[in-house]
């Protein structure tokens, strides 16, 4: 009987626990597009990315998503000119502070040390 008593409660802290470790885990794939503004992201299951801007320039590279929400990328092509994707030096950059709120399909981005809080939603 006193297994009973114990056994309850604590399948009910686990199935929370797994729960939670479920709804904090952020997820990027997918295409975004700026709220206030036109600039679109696209991240792909395959760790890639582009990213273009409301005059049309292109920045194509790799990225990792942490559990945390640090998201971390290397820009490999550009594309400023609109003519073609050229190769660049990879340069490894943090951003900070990026929130994912999945019930309402929002991407936040805060620049590390503050500034101006980007938002994205998920186009379908």
């Amino acid at each position: 009987m006193s297994h009973c008593r114990f056994a309850i409660p604590l399948t009910l802290i686990l199935f929370v626990g797994l729960l939670a470790s479920c709804a904090i885990r952020p997820d990027v794939t997918g295409r975004w597009q700026q709220v206030a503004g036109e600039d679109r992201l696209e991240f792909r299951e395959d760790g890639t990315f582009t990213a273009v801007d409301r005059a049309g320039a292109t920045v194509v590279g790799r990225y990792t998503l942490h559990a945390d929400g640090t998201l971390y990328y290397a820009v490999t092509h550009t594309d400023v000119m609109k003519a073609e994707l050229t190769p660049v030096e990879t340069v490894e950059v943090r951003i900070a502070g990026l929130k994912f709120r999945q019930f309402k399909h929002e991407l936040n981005i805060s620049p590390e040390g503050g500034g101006e809080v980007e938002v994205y939603r998920r186009v379908r």
